[in-house]
């Protein structure tokens, strides 16, 4: 199911239309429910669990100068969470932030979950970006976006990708830029998370994909998934691509995919992987 978006007309252009989406999205819609699934909601400031989370400092500084809002103007306002991913010249972000229906916005703008960070403009002409498909569908093996930014973030360094293949109990870190309801969360910090890898079904796509027990609302889509591999090392895993309804009869219910209570993630492997390096123009 696709995450329910804010949505207003734009009655004009601009970044302070972009960030003015952001606030509607963090504080106006603070009575939308969460999907929260095992309990209660888990999620919260990167500076208030990081250190819980089993992040160091140099991590959560590192989180904070790669994760950020996607927000879109035109002809409708889309706000929802991206990465960069690969290099600090572009971003991985869920498709359907992209498109108000059967329109694809046309202006999109992207901005670090950093103190000072301004906002920068995507770059959607077809040589700038990749996609699933043509037209995505939200929550689809499809629902995947690889996107230039319009001038790379200096300093910056992108988590690699994660290419081991997930198993069910594996710890995971979603951060996210501003879900709904986690209105006392500054906007320049990160919302994060430890859930879990719940099952990973055999993906018939090109893509891989693997369900987990984190919480999401609006504003979740296309939220990075940290994993912490062997090595110590933190990977970026995937990208939350849809979730259950948000109804009071799910809020804090069991994990239980057939009633809604989950969650599900894209893999940055495989074909993401794969799309990502030829638009930075690496190796394969």
């Amino acid at each position: 199911m696709r995450l329910p978006f804010t949505r207003a007309k734009a009655g004009t252009q601009g970044l302070v239309l972009v960030f003015a989406a952001v606030v509607l999205l963090a504080v106006g819609l603070s009575s939308v429910r969460a999907n929260v699934i095992d309990g209660k909601d888990e999620r919260g400031s990167l500076l208030t669990l990081g250190a819980a989370l089993g992040l160091s400092p140099a991590e959560v500084a590192r989180i904070r100068s790669v994760s950020g809002h996607v927000g879109c103007v035109n002809p409708m306002l889309t706000v929802g969470s991206a990465a960069l991913f690969l290099t600090s010249g572009q971003i991985l972000t869920a498709a359907h932030i992209l498109y108000d229906g059967d329109v694809r916005e046309l202006r999109c703008s992207f901005r670090l979950q950093a103190p000072g960070a301004g906002w920068i403009e995507l770059k959607l002409d077809p040589a700038d970006m990749r996609m699933g498909s043509a037209h995505p569908k939200p929550g689809s093996n499809d629902d995947w976006a690889v996107i230039r930014l319009s001038q790379p973030i200096a300093g910056a360094e992108p988590f690699l990708p994660d290419t081991a293949k997930p198993v069910a109990g594996d710890p995971l870190i979603v951060v996210s830029a501003h879900p709904v309801g986690l209105d006392a969360v500054p906007l320049d910090v990160p919302v994060v998370q430890g859930c879990k890898v719940r099952r990973v079904p055999v993906s018939t796509a090109t893509t891989t994909f693997y369900r987990t027990d984190c919480d999401a609302s609006a504003g979740s889509s296309g939220a990075m998934q940290l994993h912490r591999g062997a090595d110590g090392a933190l990977y970026f895993r995937g990208i939350v691509i849809s979730t259950g309804p948000s109804t009071s009869a799910l809020v804090g219910a069991p994990y239980n995919e057939k009633a809604g209570s989950v969650t599900t993630v894209l893999g940055t492997d495989a074909a993401i992987l794969a799309a990502g390096r030829e638009l930075a123009g690496l190796p394969p």
